[in-house]
């Protein structure tokens, strides 16, 4: 439950070792650069790169991994991944060591594959712009196919006939046509297309002598022609020139299947070694631009990195064979810095750290809520999703997945997170008996189980919403004032005591005071706790009303405003209520569960092929309502401790810690070792 505390420290390297020193900083994953440009006041860990470092022979790693990129872009989607794309997505990476890469890199010409395959897209692109333009112009001579004169009277004519080619409605094209024979005095041609129906225009072909042209263009446009270009190259007749379209189009689908091919065998031969070496530049780039972050003299640099306080040992073992050629100053943060942010929570509770971070992550000096939060969160979940035989569905997928592939990082925290969110509905299902739905009660083949299941329940929704409905107003009672409470003994900490009696204290009498009134009221506990409640909440009102204006000028609008705040406890009202979703998300996924049972009894009566639609129904219904309702699970159980809990404590504005360390996407690098 809370933010690591980091230390600063200043690395001052002969040159002679910084490359050795950046490379076991970039092993041991604990430093995060602080770029020289900061002055003292580091707010990001992006660095930028000397014109020292790049002297280091380095020039060409930026053009090479430009050429790895695209090679990527381009052949990956045609490499066929062994085992999918799954497997590589969440299977483990291949191990390689930093030495290796680098021979590999030595020993592949990058310029030479992705000039290969910047002429194969090359070809790839022309190609198919032949076939897309071919097409079209077949598209329009298939409409004028009945057009018996060659199209170069079209495109060229003659010197005393002309042609022109374009588009009429088909309502006029017995206008034009009358038109036509008039303003061409019958020394013309004139083609319309057939009409196919509904078809609202068609196309129309006019040839006639250049000493009409004024006269035979006016009328076609006064009957709505529209002049189109006949395309360049279209010479012979329509027919003819779609015979010859269509051969051509069968050279340069066979010239597409060639490139095609030749991309295909350039994946499966360059792709697996140009992600290895992808992974080899990127590492190697943020090692220059690391040596270039720091201050440099004729024959030392200075560097500087922010370090967790617990690691500064390991970093000082790592260095110690370069005690001669460097110095290590290590100081506290100064009141003007800002630290990354590092959480630091106990085992179990790293699961739900991703929910953190995608919120925001706390300042430095803040609470992390994240221990906090997630045994609210954990019954929420299940609350919301409700069914213990979508718990098991989901609990199945995601310990399959944990067990079968190596995960790490955040992608292990958030499937541990989900199989926890399904060990919590299991639960629930359990006890409102639920499993998928009414399952167990609307299919006689489980009636032997019903015992059992019936042996635990302690509570039905369906039946009985009501109860349920006052456990979920409970829990967001009692999460609420437990937010209030953390952020009394936040500004107690702080120093704050006003506003931790003053404003957390006197909102926790007065919400304490209604509850206790409110349950003495209807008979609990008698005329004795109905007047601890009132005096708990005039106590806290008081408190209110003397504090939350105190920052106010005068003593009257002190007190005005003091007043005024006591609105605010419509706002926990409302925070109280958003609690309802407990109960709504879980009706809604028991009611759909048992829409998909009831359904798949009505057709199962149904001869020959009613249980083959019993079974789509209920496999395809009962998948599709676990996916819906396990996202709406995350996503209300999320929004509660956003929206209702953050905001009584919760500080933001931190930055996530971003080390230099071996950044890969493809490969597993066991060693950062300079040749």
């Amino acid at each position: 439950m809370a933010v690591t505390k980091f230390k600063k420290i200043r690395i001052l390297s002969h040159h002679e070792a910084l490359d050795h020193v950046i490379a076991e900083i970039q092993k041991i994953g604990c430093c995060e650069i602080i770029d020289r440009d900061d002055g003292g006041n580091e707010t990001g860990s992006v660095v930028s790169t000397s014109d020292r470092s790049r002297d280091r022979g380095s020039l060409d790693l930026d053009s090479s991994l430009s050429d790895v990129r695209f090679i990527l872009r381009f052949l990956e989607p045609l490499y066929k991944e062994e085992g999918g794309k799954l497997e590589r997505i969440l299977g483990p990476k291949p191990s390689v060591s930093f030495s290796d890469l680098s021979l590999l890199k030595k020993s592949t010409d990058i310029s030479m594959i992705n000039s290969e395959a910047r002429a194969i897209e090359r070809q790839l692109t022309e190609t198919r712009s032949e076939l897309a333009q071919i097409a079209n112009q077949s598209l329009l001579l298939d409409s004028i196919k009945g057009f018996t004169l060659p199209l170069w009277m079209i495109s060229r004519g003659t010197g005393k006939v002309m042609g022109v080619m374009g588009t009429i409605a088909s309502s006029q094209a017995s206008a034009l046509e009358s038109d036509f024979s008039n303003a061409s005095q019958g020394e013309g041609h004139i083609f319309i297309a057939p009409v196919l129906e509904k078809q609202p225009e068609t196309n129309a072909v006019l040839v006639f002598s250049r000493s009409r042209e004024s006269a035979v263009m006016e009328l076609a446009v006064k009957n709505g022609f529209s002049r189109i270009e006949c395309p360049q190259g279209l010479e012979m007749t329509p027919g003819e020139e779609l015979e010859r379209l269509e051969g051509l189009a069968a050279e340069l689908k066979t010239r597409l299947e060639e490139a095609e091919k030749k991309a295909y065998s350039l994946a499966q031969s360059w792709v697996p070694i140009v992600r290895k070496l992808n992974d080899f530049l990127n590492v190697s780039i943020a090692r220059r631009d690391a040596a270039g972050s720091g201050e440099s003299t004729t024959m030392v640099s200075i560097l500087r990195f922010w370090v967790p306080a617990d690691r500064t040992g390991d970093l000082e073992k790592a260095l110690a064979p370069y005690s001669g050629l460097i110095d290590v100053l290590t100081e506290d943060p100064a009141p003007e810095d800002h630290p990354p942010i590092l959480l630091d929570n106990p085992l179990w509770a790293r699961p739900f750290g991703p929910l953190t971070k995608l919120y925001g992550m706390p300042s430095y000096k803040g609470i992390d809520p994240t221990v906090l939060m997630a045994p609210f969160f954990f019954l929420f979940f299940g609350m919301c999703l409700g069914d213990g035989g979508y718990g098991l569905i989901m609990g199945a997928f995601f310990l399959f997945a944990l067990v079968r592939y190596k995960l790490s990082g955040d992608t292990k925290n958030f499937f541990v997170l989900l199989l926890l969110g399904s060990v919590s509905t299991i639960m629930v299902g359990a006890v409102t008996g639920s499993w998928l739905g009414d399952m167990v009660d609307a299919f006689g083949i489980f009636s032997f189980i019903r015992p059992l299941k019936e042996s635990v329940v302690l509570l039905r929704p369906m039946s009985d919403p009501i109860t349920f409905l006052g456990i979920s107003l409970a829990l967001g009672v009692v999460q609420i004032l437990f937010g209030i409470l953390i952020a009394m003994w936040d500004a107690l900490r702080k120093g704050d005591i006003i506003a931790a009696l003053g404003d957390q204290g006197g909102w926790f009498m007065l919400i304490v005071g209604i509850l206790v009134w409110g349950a003495g009221s209807m008979g609990m506990g008698g005329e004795g706790l109905i007047l601890t409640g009132k005096g708990l909440a005039a106590l806290g009102a008081l408190t209110l009303v003397a504090t939350q204006g105190r920052e106010k000028p005068g003593v009257i609008r002190k007190a005005v405003f003091g007043v005024l705040s006591l609105y605010n406890v419509t706002s926990y009202l409302g925070d109280v209520l958003s609690y309802s979703r407990l109960l709504a998300l879980g009706l809604a996924t028991s009611a759909i569960a048992m829409i998909v049972n009831t359904l798949t009894n009505l057709v199962s009566g149904i001869p020959y092929v009613g249980w083959v639609l019993a079974a789509l129904i209920f496999f395809g219904g009962h998948l599709f309502s676990v996916v819906v309702n396990v996202l709406g699970a995350f996503i209300h159980s999320l929004r509660l401790q956003y929206v209702e809990f953050f905001s009584k404590f919760y500080s933001g504005g931190g930055r996530i810690f971003s080390p230099l360390k071996f950044e890969t996407r493809y490969t597993n690098i066991t060693d950062g070792t300079i040749e």
